[in-house]
């Protein structure tokens, strides 16, 4: 009878906790549906607003960034990609093995990141030959040039072009600045075989300590800039530095959501100094730089309203920003580097726009060779100058080339 009794309680128990505990599943997951419905109605109002906010502003706008160019429809605006004729093209077979990004910079051969790098590698030295043939042309008496690398990491494009460049012609230097005393390390190793101290100097710096970087350029010498990849603001930084001494500059951006990181003091009592041990902080904008950068950018966010939700300058700013970054989900890879593409092309207008209105830079926006941006979104050229315009119109483009073989 005992037994019986225990036996029975024991059913009981059993039951009532698996019924507890198919309750307590079925709550889990009906919190879990409750979410994901939540979170897809969030995304979905994002995507909504991102593709109203691009359509405000591509519709009905049309650019020119050079007098001599067609002015086109955003909508229809296609990024011209950079040709570059067979008789500029690098011979990574003949050149020093440590000029080269792949053999010198330890990137794995036939990998894409080593091809992509010598691509990279390749356009920014096309351009800066071409406007220093163009100053050379334009000056009777030989002077010197100091390519400023900023964000230069571990030298891939700054040793490169210190060592291709060739100084029978014009006086070259490259100085490489970077806040990152490892990366500068690295550099200096890799270069002291084959690079004197004459060809490639490292200075360990804030690109926005811009007095300090250019107090290290001889006082005889004309300035480039050059920078690729250099994260969020510190591509805005590397084309202010240009600004700063009238140069021409070369800039390759990327990651352009930590341009919206706002520098926090290392010292939160003193609040004198910024932290920049971490690269979300180094990629953050200085007080200096603005979002959007360019009137033509404001104007168009100030006129667009949202039909989903109120939105404040910043707001629009920093969702395009994000969206160039890392898109929106869910969608497919395709429709997300559509939207990144075209977001990304907006932002790298602004900044460009930015160098025109306030400064009088005559500017162009090109790609890369073999950087699709529905592939990899890191290929756009910002390159811009005073005076510069001709040099810039006549870039070749890589559908020319093709036309003319």
């Amino acid at each position: 009878m005992l037994h019986s009794i225990v036996s029975y309680y024991f059913v009981v128990a059993t039951t009532y906790q698996q019924q507890r505990s198919s309750r307590s599943s079925l709550q889990e997951t009906t919190n879990r549906t409750d979410e994901q419905s939540r979170w897809q109605r969030r995304t979905e109002k994002r995507r909504q607003r991102t593709e109203e906010l691009l359509n405000s502003i591509e519709i009905g706008t049309s650019l020119s960034l050079l007098p001599k160019l067609q002015s086109e429809e955003l909508t229809n605006l296609n990024i011209p990609t950079l040709g570059i004729p067979p008789s500029s093209a690098i011979d990574w077979n003949e050149i020093d093995p440590k000029l080269d990004p792949i053999r010198g910079g330890k990137l794995r051969e036939g990998s894409q990141r080593g091809s992509r790098k010598r691509f990279q590698v390749e356009a920014f030295h096309f351009v800066v030959s071409e406007i220093l043939n163009a100053q050379l042309h334009a000056q009777n008496s030989p002077f010197g040039v100091t390519i400023i690398d900023a964000g230069c990491g571990a030298g891939n494009l700054g040793i490169s072009l210190a060592g291709l460049s060739d100084s029978s012609i014009i006086n070259t230097k490259v100085l490489a600045v970077d806040v990152n005393e490892h990366a500068l390390k690295r550099l200096s190793d890799r270069a002291e075989a084959i690079l004197s101290p004459e060809k490639l100097e490292t200075v360990c710096a804030d690109l926005a300590n811009y007095d300090l970087i250019l107090s290290k350029i001889p006082p005889n010498h004309s300035v480039i800039v050059v920078s690729l990849h250099a994260c969020g603001a510190a591509s805005d930084m590397a084309m202010n530095l240009a600004i700063r001494c009238n140069a021409p500059f070369i800039l390759c951006p990327c990651c352009t959501a930590k341009s919206l990181t706002k520098r926090l003091p290392s010292n939160t009592e003193m609040r004198t100094t910024f932290d920049l041990s971490a690269s979300f902080q180094r990629s953050g904008a200085s007080a200096d730089i603005k979002y959007p950068r360019s009137k033509w950018l404001m104007d168009k966010l100030y006129e667009y309203d949202s039909d989903v939700v109120e939105m404040t300058l910043e707001e629009k700013y920093t969702l395009l920003a994000k969206v160039a970054d890392i898109g929106i989900g869910p969608q497919t890879m395709s429709q997300q580097r559509q939207q990144q593409a075209r977001a990304k092309k907006i932002i790298e207008l602004d900044r460009l726009l930015a160098a025109s209105e306030e400064h009088g830079y005559d500017v162009r926006l090109m790609r890369i060779t073999n950087h699709d941006p529905l592939v990899y979104s890191k290929g756009d050229l910002l390159i811009g100058g005073k005076d510069i315009a001709e040099t810039l119109i006549n870039l070749p483009e890589e559908g020319e080339l093709h036309r003319q073989t």
